[in-house]
């Protein structure tokens, strides 16, 4: 505690003996060049950009076909999650490698799993066709 109080005391003691410095003063300009420059305000845009998140809009981003492939991979996960199941040995004193190692454990599963992956991208990044707007003669959407 000591060697802290008389740190302290010597650096007080130095910042005392040290002459304050004045940061040089710039000289006075006449009173109509004082004049502080703004920033020009934010243009503000009229038009209203379209967007997919409108809370106006009840169409949804995804067309039927999309989340019939949506529903396809995801059954196709599920079927490749239920033949990866199981593999349980009756008789806890005797192994069955071929219970744990078949074909549709190592084999099926994965390859069902990872199709069903697949198909959910695809239909994540397939386009929907989108239907042209029936207009009227003074282009207005026909009711």
């Amino acid at each position: 505690m000591t060697f802290i109080k008389s740190l302290h005391r010597n650096i007080m003691a130095k910042q005392q003996q040290r002459p304050q410095q004045r940061p040089p003063q710039r000289p006075q300009q006449p009173a109509q060049q004082q004049v502080k420059k703004t920033a020009p305000a934010p243009v503000r845009r009229s038009e209203k950009k379209e967007s997919i998140f409108n809370a106006n809009s009840r169409e949804f981003i995804y067309g039927r076909q999309n989340f019939i492939y949506f529903g396809i991979g995801l059954a196709l996960v599920a079927v490749g999650l239920l033949a990866m199941a199981g593999g349980a040995m009756p008789d806890p004193n005797k192994w069955e490698p071929e219970r744990i190692y078949s074909f549709r454990r190592i084999t099926l599963a994965p390859i069902l799993m990872v199709s069903g992956f697949v198909v959910v991208i695809l239909g994540i990044f397939k386009k929907t066709p989108v239907a042209p707007v029936a207009t009227t003669f003074d282009n207005t959407p026909a009711a």
